[in-house]
């Protein structure tokens, strides 16, 4: 056993610790928040003079289940998409869009609700920072 190791399965043990100088835009909303500190933990803090990391967060619901019958308990899947932009000096270095899926219920208790909410847009929004994060290491790191 002393020769086990886990290592990820995409991108090897490099991947895992990569880091990337980026200066990031200051963000407009809480997932925006939420993805820029998510990738600035993983890839390192805010570089002045680097290349600069935007994105917009965007979210939407839809309600899951075979039934159209409502019932005390609502099955949903919320969908967070990130669209990304790297520049350097007004030239586009790397980009695009990514997206994550959480699911959450809803009983009709409002404080509730809007809690089960916010704690899948934050799992949501963190995976889909994670898929940016190898996005942006394999777009960058040969530069």
């Amino acid at each position: 056993m002393a020769g086990c190791t886990l290592t990820p399965i995409y991108g090897g043990a490099n991947a895992a610790n990569a880091s990337l100088a980026l200066s990031y835009a200051e963000p407009e909303t809480r997932l925006e928040q939420v993805v820029y500190r998510t990738l600035s933990d993983r890839l390192g803090p805010n570089v002045a003079g680097a290349p600069q990391f935007s994105a917009q967060v965007s979210s939407n619901t839809t309600r899951i289940g075979l039934s159209s019958i409502s019932g005390p308990i609502t099955e949903n899947q919320l969908t967070i998409t990130i669209t990304y932009l790297v520049i350097d000096d007004g030239m586009s270095l790397a980009g695009g869009a990514r997206s994550a899926t959480a699911g959450y219920r809803t009983t009709g208790q409002i404080v509730a609700d809007d809690a089960a909410r916010t704690a899948a847009e934050e799992q949501a929004a963190k995976a889909a920072a994670e898929t940016v994060r190898l996005a942006l290491l394999a777009d960058l790191q040969t530069r």
